[in-house]
């Protein structure tokens, strides 16, 4: 029984800790942003994720936040994304490994040829 309660004590430790460990990442940050003039693959290759970590995007409201999937991604393709997400700062937490996809659906900020 004494063995029992140090593993479940080990165990409610370990998460304690986890979660204490858990970033906050700023996307661009700390000499850019969410925006054109920031190279966002550069920041996210010199940074390492883990699940319980937060990206925090912040941004003006005329742009937005929306995550897609990866062909989504590639092509550029607002039109159906998965999570919208508006207002300037948005928190957006990282409950699972793998990779996530992220633009905006504003046309000032990705210009396309479109009409």
């Amino acid at each position: 029984m004494a063995v029992q309660r140090a593993l479940v004590c080990l165990a409610a430790l370990a998460m304690l800790f986890q979660l204490a460990m858990a970033a906050n990442h700023t996307v661009g940050a700390p000499g850019g942003g969410w925006d054109t003039s920031t190279d966002l693959q550069a920041w996210a290759v010199s940074q390492t994720f883990s699940v319980g970590d937060n990206l925090i995007f912040k941004y003006t409201t005329k742009h937005d936040v929306l995550e897609v999937t990866k062909a989504n991604y590639d092509s550029c393709g607002t039109s159906n994304p998965m999570k919208t997400h508006t207002g300037g700062n948005t928190v957006i937490p990282l409950s699972t490994p793998g990779k996530r996809y992220f633009i905006c659906g504003s046309r000032t900020l990705w210009p396309r040829n479109e009409d």
